[in-house]
This record gives structure tokens, sequence and C-alpha cells, in this order.
């Protein structure tokens, strides 16, 4: 009872620190390929409950090629007056856009105060004309986003139940404390049964309290499921070519609480009670 209830709370802190739109950063500590999978699914997932989506890829390990993206202009090429920016977001066959904000070879540089005035306003501008914009991201060598405005939102780690993929994951967590301090992480676990993901969010999560007072935030499991690879081979979104699976399902859950806008009234009172309960 006392985990729905700190659920709740955390739902109702969300909700009431939530900026509308949202820009979410997710990074990994799991296979390449699982990202790209990941994070196609997840926006379709958002898109299909009416939200308007835009993918930014910002990722040394992602595919461009899952995308469809490999000739498409960057958002750093916008800045340098060489593109319209509507010639760098492209609308993909899932339902969601997608832009790439620079090239790959880019993503370890430090940018120079003006493109990060740029990008900075550009996203915020993006902001007003998506409702939900998902950042297919991974840190630099700084061990941080490539713009402050990322590195101060919300972020979300996806890993599997491997060992090395948890450590991954906490080595993430411990570098970006170490860059700008405390702050709440999302946890997605691949590949997992719920109950299986559970247990390695709770360990995670338990020793990032200890050690760095960080709190951590579950945000659902990604099962094993034939139906993911059989989407893929077919191009498509497992949402939308088979809604009834159970990874369909998952993506789906996954998107409504990622979309504050669907919260019904009475969850929403739940959390609120919760939240007065252990404020």
């Amino acid at each position: 009872m006392l985990n729905i209830q700190q659920d709740q709370a955390a739902g109702l802190r969300r909700i009431m620190a939530a900026p509308a739109p949202r820009i979410i950063s997710i990074i990994s500590a799991a296979a390449t390929h699982d990202k790209s999978r990941l994070m196609t699914n997840l926006a379709a997932s958002i898109s299909d409950q009416g939200n308007k989506t835009l993918v930014v890829h910002a990722s040394k390990e992602s595919s461009e090629s899952f995308y469809g993206i490999n000739a498409l202009p960057t958002l750093i090429d916008t800045g340098l007056k060489k593109i319209a920016l509507n010639k760098a977001i492209h609308l993909s066959q899932h339902g969601f856009s997608i832009a790439k904000m620079m090239q790959k070879s880019q993503l370890d540089q430090m940018l120079n105060y003006s493109m990060s005035e740029y990008l900075t306003g550009l996203f915020n501008t993006l902001a007003n004309q998506y409702e939900i914009l998902l950042v297919d991201a991974s840190l630099n060598k700084a061990h941080l986003l490539p713009i402050s405005l990322l590195n101060d939102g919300e972020i979300i780690i996806q890993l599997t139940r491997e060992p090395e993929s948890i450590k991954d994951a906490y080595a993430m967590i411990k570098n970006i404390y170490s860059q700008i301090g405390r702050r709440h992480f999302g946890i997605i676990v691949d590949n997992a049964t719920e109950q299986q993901a559970k247990v390695v969010f709770n360990n995670i999560s338990s020793v990032a309290k200890r050690y760095m007072r960080v709190d951590l935030e579950f945000f659902g499991a990604i099962p094993k499921d034939d139906h993911l690879s059989k989407a893929s081979q077919l191009g498509r979104s497992v949402v939308e070519a088979f809604p009834l699976a159970t990874a369909s399902n998952a993506f789906k859950k996954m998107a409504l609480k990622l979309n504050y806008k669907q919260v019904a009234p009475a969850e929403f009172m739940s959390a609120q009670f919760a939240q007065e309960q252990y404020a």
C-alpha cells in the first residue's frame, strides 16, 4: 500500500510540476537496437493517443537508418542558415515527426554559446508546436546532454536486467549527479516482465537513494515479445501492427503515463490525497 501511495504522490508531483508541452530525453544503458525500437514504438503510441509528437535524434549509438533520417539536414544546419526548419523535420510513417539535432560526429563536441542559445530557443519554439518532444539522446564526453535545457528537463534511462546494463545505468546517474547535482530520473526496464522490472528498479533505486539522495521513478517494463521484431521487420510500430500484443499494452501504458492530459480526475484526487499524507 505504501508503494502505491508513493507512486501516486510521485504522479501528482509530475502533474503539478510538468511543463506543458513536455521535453523528455531518453538515454540508454541497453543494446543500441533496442533504443531505436523503444523510441519508435513509444512515440507511435503517444501519437496514437492524440498527441502531436516530435522525436529529435541526438544519440551516438542509436541508428539513423532505423528512423530513415540518414540524409535529413540537422537542426544545427537551420541555425547556420543552410536550410529552412521545415526541411529539417520529417513526418514518419508511424504518425510522429522526427528531426536530427546534429551529425553524430558533432555529438561529443562542445557547442559554442551562440549555437547553444539557438538550439535552446528552437527547442522552446518546437515545444509550442508539438505536445511532446522525445529526445533520443546520449551523454557527451562531459557526461551531459548537448544543451542545458535538456540537462534541466526530464530524463528517462532505459536499461535491462543484465548486470552490465544496471551498472552502466547507475554510472549514468552518478555522472550526471556529479555535474549538475541531485535531480529525478525515470526508469524503463527492457526485456522484462513487470515483476522482473520492479525488482531491478527497486535495487537501483535504493542504491541511488542511499548514496546520492536521488529519487528514481518507475515508468514501465517492455516485455520480451516476438511481435516487436515482427512489427519492426514490417516497418510498422507494434501498436499499429499488433494492437493486442503484450508489448503493445506495455507501450500504451507508458504513453499514458507520459501524457498528463489523459490523467483521470479520480487518479488525480487519489494522488493528491497521497501527497497530503506524505508531505
